[in-house]
């Protein structure tokens, strides 16, 4: 009688929880795309860094990987204000950690050495300071009660500011404090894309977006310190330089959940992927910016109010 009265418990429950489901699929409604789409946010932000940096020669020079975590924060808006369901977003992001290092015991300053490779004979932890802007606009089509289509235009700007300190002292020219080099990484970018999102029970929205575009106005500010000076030279060299680098295609690809928890509250994680390239700089003195592949995996969780 017990095990009877235990299974119809169960079975009841099943039922109640099938029921409540299909329940809150009716209920769901494109105005939760819209809330979702007009809130204030913060998050906890890590981005995995994968950059490869290759010679004109495509030698393998270094590398840098590892997860650099930081802070983000978002504005976005769908209002009818023109065209009806009109979109516009923001998004700021700054992170601060170490990277690991690979490459060469050489100093990576010279056109001479990059025809031969020294990769993996230094290993180290450098410090990384990455800082990003986007902005974007665009209309959103209902497809259905639940399912929204929302192409848009972005613009951006990306910073990443390197330091590869080398704690290996440079003995022939008596430098026992190694070699510092600061890269910093400027570019900025635009593309077209279209965001997809869902809403399969109330208060969840699923989305999912592509972009494609290019980078423009790519550039290097590299200083360096401690290096021996190159063949012929005499003593330690003090360099500084901004090289303009080439343009190439950028593309990213990302899926987020948001979920209203409670009234304006919402509950918000993603991952996107973006991959872009540097083309190698001209040749300035005896130096050039190699080619570069830089690949990123972000990940964002955090909290936001709509209005």
């Amino acid at each position: 009688m017990v095990a009877k009265m235990i299974k119809y418990s169960t079975a009841s429950l099943l039922l109640s929880s099938i029921t409540l489901l299909i329940s809150q699929s009716i209920q769901a409604d494109v105005k939760d795309i819209v809330s979702a789409n007009s809130q204030i946010g913060a998050q906890f932000v890590t981005t995995n860094v994968d950059y490869t940096e290759t010679s004109k020669e495509g030698v393998k020079l270094d590398t840098e990987q590892a997860f650099v975590p930081g802070f983000g924060t978002s504005l976005s808006v769908m209002k009818n204000l023109l065209f009806g369901n009109d979109y516009l977003a923001f998004q700021f992001s700054k992170l601060n950690g170490n990277t690991d290092y690979v490459g060469g015991m050489n100093t990576p300053t010279f056109a001479s050495i990059y025809s031969t490779s020294n990769y993996g004979s230094l290993i180290q932890s450098n410090g990384a300071e990455i800082m990003d802007f986007s902005g974007k606009v665009g209309k959103g089509f209902e497809l259905s009660n639940s399912t929204m289509l929302t192409p848009y235009f972005e613009i951006g700007h990306h910073n990443w500011n390197r330091q590869i300190n080398s704690t290996s002292p440079v003995i022939a020219v008596n430098n026992s404090n190694g070699v510092t080099s600061k890269e910093d990484y400027n570019n900025y970018y635009f593309g077209f894309g279209t965001m997809g999102q869902f809403t399969p029970i109330n208060k969840l929205v699923i989305s999912a977006n592509a972009m494609v575009g290019g980078i423009f106005s790519p550039t290097m500010s590299a200083t360096l310190t401690g290096a021996p000076a190159p063949v012929g030279g005499v003593g330690i060299l003090n360099y500084s330089n901004t090289f303009n680098l080439g343009s190439s295609v950028i593309y990213k690809f990302g899926l987020s959940f948001d979920y209203a928890i409670y009234k304006n509250l919402h509950a918000n994680a993603g991952a996107e992927y973006s991959a872009f390239n540097y083309v190698n700089s001209s040749t300035s003195g005896s130096a050039y910016e190699p080619s570069s592949q830089t690949n990123y995996t972000t990940v964002r969780t955090g909290l936001g109010y709509s209005f």
